[in-house]
């Protein structure tokens, strides 16, 4: 796991190294001018300037700037002083990529020690296409292609802090095929009904720590997945994932899944609050696109008035009422080792569910130090979760709905 002092890049610490200062190249000297202005050209022409010098500080100075894609490059930290703000453009052509797919606002493939770092903002404008995908979505027609905030492609010694990022037309911020992946003190904010603006989403990455965000959107506030994202690496996985002291508001809370073909393993998320959320945790899966996800901790968590406080299913997006076993294949989910400790939990709607499927069953959950109150209790089916030392308090029905191949192993809750 990277240890990263703050505000302290990976190419700074190069430079110092070698007893010399780092390159800064600021985005005005190279003629940004500020809105109305598009500002693109000049902003990478100090990112490429700075990556000629052997990597550096590319600097965007206080005010707000106009820009389609940038991309970055190795040993280089892009930085947003106080009282910046980064604006993606709201024209589509702009972000059309050769391979029919689209470019995010800021993008990096095949870069290490990178940084993105600040007290700026960087907004993606999303409102115009939100309203194109819920016109779309009215009218059941196929939902127009909507570009990310910052998509990082197999990159190394990675570093996001500082910033603010708003209003992405899709998902804020990714990292895909990624390896030691630092991100802290970040805000992410957009409204809570716009449409799949996904926090954060590790994505078939490694050794990543999340510290210290506030995340409000209107999708998972963080979703980690692996697997069935590119063709050209079907099975590739998500592991040694820490997320801690986080604040979590509007959204879909912490996700694993959908994707999980490649396995997701060795995930911590702990001291972090939700306030309002939809969903707190959520592993969600289905057949045909299922893999191993084990090792998973949720530990000394905090809810106050969410929707469903967790949910593991092997049935997403819907879960059947009933359903008849099938056949094993490497696609087929296997969710089991699964730990929550020292959670507690008020007045949400739902405890939640854990349903497996009737071939694979979902295999040790462990509920330990629960305290926890809600309109509704916990549905069990095709799972198997151990309950120790935990208070559990539902205003209907029971505690526990156990349905077809549940068991609950009672070692010491209070209901």
């Amino acid at each position: 796991m990277l240890g990263v002092k703050p505000y302290a890049t990976w190419v700074a610490l190069v430079w110092v190294s070698l007893g010399l200062a780092a390159p800064v190249c600021t985005a005005q000297s190279f003629g940004a001018l500020g809105v109305p202005h598009d500002d693109t050209a000049a902003i990478q022409a100090a990112i490429e300037a700075c990556s000629q010098k052997g990597g550096g500080v590319v600097r965007l100075g206080a005010g707000t700037y106009l820009s389609g894609p940038l991309f970055l490059h190795s040993d280089i930290t892009f930085e947003l002083d106080r009282g910046a703000t980064l604006l993606g453009t709201s024209d589509p052509s702009v972000y059309q990529r050769p391979n029919g797919t689209l470019w995010a606002l800021i993008n990096a493939e095949g870069a290490h020690n990178i940084a993105i770092i600040g007290a700026g903002t960087i907004d993606g404008q999303g409102q115009s296409w939100w309203a194109k995908v819920r016109a779309a979505r009215q009218a059941g027609t196929v939902e127009p292609k909507r570009p990310r905030l910052i998509q990082l492609s197999h990159v190394q010694q990675v570093r996001v802090e500082g910033l603010t990022l708003s209003n992405s037309p899709s998902f804020h911020l990714v990292t895909a095929f990624a390896e030691d992946v630092e991100i802290r003190n970040i805000t992410i904010r957009a409204p809570a009904d716009s449409p799949n603006t996904d926090g954060i989403d590790p994505m078939s990455t490694h050794n990543v720590r999340i510290s210290y965000c506030t995340i409000d959107t209107g999708d998972d506030n963080i979703a980690i997945k692996s697997g069935a994202i590119d063709p050209t690496h079907p099975a590739a996985g998500s592991s040694d994932i820490t997320i801690t002291d986080c604040t979590f508001l509007h959204g879909h809370g912490v996700s694993i899944g959908s994707e999980t073909q490649g396995g997701v393993r060795d995930i911590t998320v702990q001291n972090c609050s939700f306030e309002g959320t939809q969903n707190g945790l959520r592993i969600k899966t289905s057949r045909g696109q299922g893999g191993e996800v084990q090792e998973i901790t949720f530990r000394n968590l905090y809810m106050q008035d969410v929707g469903t406080a967790f949910s593991f299913s092997a049935y997403y997006p819907r879960i059947p009422p009933t359903d008849t076993a099938q056949s094993i294949s490497s696609t087929t989910p296997n969710l089991h080792n699964i730990y929550l400790s020292g959670l507690t939990i008020q007045n949400a709607n739902r405890l939640g569910f854990i349903i497996g499927l009737p071939e694979r069953p979902i295999r040790e959950v462990w509920l330990e130090g629960l305290q926890a109150s809600a309109n509704s209790g916990l549905i069990v089916r095709n799972a198997r979760v151990r309950v120790e030392t935990s208070q559990l308090q539902v205003a209907k029905g029971e505690a526990f709905q156990i349905e077809a191949e549940g068991e609950v192993l009672n070692e010491g809750a209070q209901r």
